[in-house]
């Protein structure tokens, strides 16, 4: 039963490679599917945008939060109006042989509004 101030939520399922692109593109269809559906907010799971082959792959990758990567998934939000909980993407530690795994919540103008990197022991 939907209230007055009830809001619809997705959870994307999705398997990520070791492709950005490709990762880009799955996760552009999901949104386009929970945006249909009438979704407010779409829910990534870890590694949303790429699993490299070894952690060399990842820190490769890895870019700084106002890289081009990050700014897709920003312009993603901000055309679909909807808010994305990306679940870990690999942001550019504090030098070149670190990553940090980074929760990042975008809202529905494309803002990065919180972050959270994980600490994994």
């Amino acid at each position: 039963m939907a209230g007055a101030h009830s809001v619809r939520v997705a959870v994307a399922q999705m398997t990520s490679i070791n492709d950005l692109a490709a990762n880009f593109a799955t996760c552009s269809r999901l949104v386009k599917e929970a945006a249909s559906a009438g979704a407010k907010l779409l829910c990534f799971p870890e590694n949303f945008s790429y699993v490299g082959d070894k952690d060399a792959d990842n820190i490769k990758i890895a870019e700084p939060l106002d890289g081009p990567i990050m700014q897709g998934y920003c312009s993603l939000a901000r055309e679909s109006s909807m808010w994305l909980s990306l679940g870990g993407f690999q942001e550019k530690g504090s030098d070149d042989a670190r990553l940090c795994n980074t929760h990042v919540l975008l809202d529905d103008a494309g803002n990065i509004r919180s972050t959270y990197r994980k600490i994994h022991l």
